[in-house]
């Protein structure tokens, strides 16, 4: 990731997908966007503008509909997909006439890096923590919102081979105006995100809050204390290097230094609601609840809000 001009693919064009890619391609990387209509039609057609907390720019970066017609020769593909669809991308990837040198998961929720490093191999997958927020605002535009930490670049679990690569990423990512730093293993700071939004998503979409008005409401915080502390136990029982004492250690820092930065934040759990769409909720409080019965610790309060956005996407897709 040291070449002045990398050729990238970014496998999921929506807000991070093409903030991350916008940006990379405004800085003169050889981006092709991988998205949907009428999004990319857009950017094909006018460029794509990109808003808000990195600034502005516009770029013109390559758009396809179709991640198997993409260039099998791209030194780096971002997964930005809804971890949902992690495994299809997985799938088309592995189809390629040959494999691309590295792939990075910049996703929400558990699980990705292992089912990419599974269909493509441990040793061409990485991961990313992010914690900025953006929003396509209209076809061809995507703004960011909020941003609580530089995004976090490195293998699942610590393994030297990885570090000039994820340095290599951080350093590209930083160049291009996008805060970003690597570390030894991304496992914890990933945990760490998934207790960030096991509780947060959820009830600020289950109730139309932000996640600031999530935190203000005395009827919904303790639900919200209730299920990071079911996710910490769990962190704990199943081994992940978490930083903090306690619980309540992590969750002083949650509220005092994750939270305010992001408290004006419609979670993208809320919009994929309130559009109809499938939300990710099985990759974070899901995945917390199915490590929690591997490893012996109950999650009561995590089962009872994933089982409530599950009703919540029915009634939002009654057909």
């Amino acid at each position: 990731m040291t070449s002045e001009r990398a050729r990238i693919v970014i496998a999921g064009a929506g807000a991070v997908g093409s903030v991350v890619g916008g940006m990379l391609a405004a800085h003169g990387h050889d981006v092709l966007l991988v998205g949907r209509d009428p999004h990319m039609a857009a950017i094909a057609r006018d460029g794509l503008r990109v808003t808000g907390l990195f600034g502005e720019h516009h770029a013109r970066p390559r758009v396809t509909t179709d991640l198997a017609s993409a260039d099998p020769s791209a030194d780096l593909v971002c997964v930005t997909v809804k971890s949902h669809g992690t495994a299809d991308v997985a799938r088309a990837l592995g189809r390629w006439q040959s494999a691309p040198p590295l792939v990075v998961s910049l996703q929400n929720g558990l699980g990705n890096v292992e089912t990419l490093a599974e269909a493509l191999g441990t040793e061409r997958v990485i991961g990313a923590r992010v914690i900025f927020g953006a929003l396509v605002a209209a076809p061809g535009a995507a703004h960011v919102t909020v941003n609580a930490r530089p995004v976090a670049i490195g293998p699942l679990h610590a393994d030297g081979r990885f570090d000039e690569r994820a340095r290599g990423v951080a350093d590209m990512l930083r160049r291009c105006g996008i805060p970003a730093e690597s570390v030894p293993s991304i496992e914890p700071l990933l945990w760490e995100k998934a207790l960030y939004n096991c509780g947060l998503n959820p009830l600020g979409a289950l109730h139309g809050l932000t996640y600031g008005e999530v935190v203000a409401s005395p009827d919904l915080r303790p639900l919200l204390d209730a299920a990071i502390d079911e996710g910490f136990a769990v962190a704990r029982a199943c081994g992940i290097a978490l930083s903090w004492r306690d619980a309540a250690d992590f969750r002083t820092y949650f509220h005092a230094t994750l939270v305010p930065p992001t408290a004006a934040h419609r979670s993208s759990m809320r919009q994929d609601l309130e559009a109809g769409r499938r939300t990710e909720v099985d990759a974070i409080g899901g995945a917390i609840v199915q490590a929690g019965a591997r490893c012996g610790v109950p999650t009561p309060v995590n089962a009872r809000l994933v089982d409530a956005i599950h009703a919540a996407e029915r009634a939002a897709r009654p057909g």
